[in-house]
């Protein structure tokens, strides 16, 4: 194991959110590089040193895994994947499909408590930015596009989304680039709602390309800063 801090034991709970405390402190990990690109992990270290099984370990290796931020190898170790600047490009013009669909459908369909839930989630969003706040936004962020999602009522889409999502915006939403952007991303999806509670399909289409496109932007920037990490030119 590549992580040389060490942490406290986790609390116990369920093994379903055992597997969450270790999936959230393995992104923080990896996204900070004290777990480096292409370094193995295992699982019986990870385990000892979080004070859990090797069950919820697994479980959140293997969430990682569906996200493209680990892989597994011929001999079934997890390894820390790379993240490549056509990675970014791939997952860019997905999300922007996924989005654009989701967004306008979610327009047609939303009712006045979800508008209200979407609006509330945008001013959070604003105000944790202004404090700095990376958690407090994420967490925000995460309200508004399941919302969004709910209100687009279509699950096989909006898992593909928060899927892709997940594996650009944990490496985004932790750098620089990401910090010194909050504000910006947050009168974006401040634009974004005013869109779908106005059911105004143009105005959404736009918004979801111009945000979209600026967090590929700065996806490339992260992924050229991180080139040293990972021994290549993304």
């Amino acid at each position: 194991m590549a992580a040389k801090k060490s942490v406290a034991k986790l609390d116990p709970k369920t093994s379903e959110s055992l597997g969450d405390d270790a999936y959230e402190w393995l992104i923080a990990a990896i996204t900070s590089f004290r777990i480096p690109t292409n370094s193995q992990i295992s699982e019986n270290k990870l385990a000892a040193e979080l004070g859990v099984s090797r069950t919820p370990v697994r479980e959140a290796l293997k969430r990682l895994e569906s996200e493209g931020i680990v892989k597994r190898g011929e001999a079934g170790r997890f390894t820390v994947a790379m993240l490549t600047a056509k990675d970014v490009d791939e997952a860019m013009d997905l999300l922007i499909l996924c989005d654009t669909y989701m967004f306008q459908r979610a327009a047609k369909n939303i009712d006045n408590a979800g508008a209200q839930i979407l609006k509330e989630s945008a001013d959070n969003m604003s105000k944790a930015a202004a404090k700095g706040d990376r958690d407090g936004w994420i967490a925000h962020d995460r309200i508004f596009h399941e919302t969004v999602m709910r209100a687009a009522n279509n699950e096989m889409i909006a898992e593909v989304s928060r899927v892709t999502r997940r594996r650009i915006q944990r490496f985004w939403a932790r750098s620089v680039s990401g910090a010194r952007d909050l504000v910006t991303c947050s009168d974006e999806h401040t634009e974004i709602a005013q869109g779908i509670i106005g059911k105004d399909l143009n105005a959404i289409k736009k918004s979801v390309e111009g945000h979209l496109g600026h967090l590929r932007v700065n996806m490339h920037e992260i992924v050229q800063s991180m080139a040293p990490f990972f021994g290549h030119q993304g």
